[in-house]
């Protein structure tokens, strides 16, 4: 019988969905995080159920051949990366095992032929976006919070963020250590500083402290800081009194600068700000949406969830018409004002829910998904059911919501081709296109 805290020495027979090590030991499973696959390792087990157990590595007896020297010194550490001990290229197969495993166990969909190669482009230095929390020992540091917790690990650079990041976290550091500004504390919700939030985007970087409070003192010398490195930046504080989770409110003040970035792309020129969604890997999400907008040719198209409206305008380059639906009002609004701004004739934004709105849309052939983690669920479905559009092109960054929807179509759509791509290099998430024509009758 295994128990808590007794060392045992297995062999790892396969990768989890979360890229941890899994191990079977008479009988029970064991999951070993930061293990990889043929490795025996020793380990220490620090979590104990009935059907399953944790088992923390206290050494590697026979590794793997595709173990490497993570580039990050805090890996491991802190809850960023899960696969940076992987060799790339099999991360890359990791990932596309992953999709087509899914797809499998979780939407009985016999499917790895249409499963193709995960794409990927740059490994780190991709992410154009972070929001690190502050701690705090002699003084205040940025950091990142240790895997399933909020203790926060003090880091100086992060290899995933773009080379940016560096600066503006020896910036801040240097900012926390020589001033009157306390960090906020979650135990006893006292404290100033919450968080770091930044944003890079065509060489313009939004910066946000969260305050928990209505001010940030003397910024002025931040502002001082930040122009030693950066020839165009905007300062913001977001304030944020919420005794929960919440990273950022609606409530912001701007100290310096623009509080927007207006950006030229793919021919459209729109506005971001630090709240807008974008996708954090510029270079994927460009390869993603370029797909969509080569797929459709001169039809009718429904961009359901569709944000700020940056793929519909992409989309309505080569199609004959577009249908923007987005429930969250500010994405809307935004939408419109791409809209505007970029003189474009053939897109009707919509604000509203999308199971409510596709019904009253009786003329498109064409509809792209793409919708958050939790996907679109079975109302969405049944409504895209009713209509029957020709052609589906679903967007997603959960492989096990994606497989689940697709059950949902049954019969009724056929998988041309299913593309992952490394959106989160050294994590174990993957962004996935999947491409479905209906099945003609007769």
């Amino acid at each position: 019988m295994i128990t808590k805290n007794m060392d045992l020495t297995v062999s790892i027979i396969d990768i989890g969905i979360n890229g941890e090590g899994i191990a079977k030991h008479d009988g029970a499973v064991i999951f070993v995080p930061f293990a990889l696959k043929d490795e025996v390792v020793k380990v220490h087990i620090i979590y104990a159920k009935s059907k399953f157990y944790v088992g923390k590595i206290v050494e590697i007896i026979t590794p793997s051949p595709y173990r490497v020297k993570p580039l990050c010194p805090y890996f491991s550490k802190c809850g960023g990366c899960d696969l940076q001990h992987l060799e790339y290229s099999q991360t890359l197969n990791f990932k596309t095992t992953l999709v087509s495993n899914t797809l499998k166990n979780v939407g009985k969909l016999d499917v790895a032929d249409k499963v193709l190669p995960c794409i990927s482009a740059n490994q780190y230095y991709y992410r154009n976006k972070f929001s690190f929390p502050i701690g705090y020992d002699t003084a205040g540091y940025v950091g990142m919070y240790k895997e399933n917790s909020h203790n926060i690990i003090k880091i100086e650079n992060c290899v995933i963020q773009q080379p940016w990041a560096l600066d503006v976290i020896t910036l801040f550091n240097t900012f926390l250590q020589s001033n009157q500004n306390s960090v906020y504390n979650e135990q006893t919700k006292e404290g100033l500083i919450k968080h770091l939030v930044c944003r890079m985007e065509q060489n313009h970087l939004l910066v946000c402290v969260v305050v928990n409070g209505k001010k940030l003192n003397n910024y002025d010398d931040l502002i001082k800081l930040l122009q030693t490195k950066f020839d165009s930046f905007s300062l913001m504080i977001n304030i944020n009194e919420l005794k929960n989770n919440v990273i950022l409110t609606e409530n912001y003040k701007i100290l310096y600068g623009n509080p927007q970035i207006t950006l030229n792309q793919d021919g459209l020129q729109y506005n971001v700000s630090l709240n807008s969604f974008m996708q954090v890997n510029t270079e994927i999400a460009t390869m993603i949406y370029n797909k969509v907008k080569d797929t459709v040719k001169n039809e009718v198209v429904v961009n359901a969830f569709s944000g700020a409206g940056f793929l519909s305008g992409l989309i309505a380059q080569t199609a004959k018409k577009v249908y923007g639906i987005e429930i969250v009002e500010s994405a809307h609004l935004d939408a419109e004002d791409l809209k505007k701004n970029n003189n474009i004739s053939n897109l009707v934004n919509i604000c509203g829910d999308a199971k409510i709105e596709l019904p009253k849309i009786k003329d498109f052939e064409f509809i792209v998904l793409d919708p958050p983690r939790k996907g679109c669920g079975k109302d969405v479905i049944d409504t895209i059911l009713s209509v029957m559009p020709n052609n589906i092109l679903y967007i997603s960054c959960n492989p096990a919501t994606l497989a689940r929807d697709l059950a949902y179509l049954g019969d009724n759509y056929q998988i041309e081709f299913v593309q992952p791509y490394d959106m989160f290099p050294q994590t174990r998430h993957v962004e996935t296109l999947v491409s479905l024509k209906k099945v003609k009758v007769g």
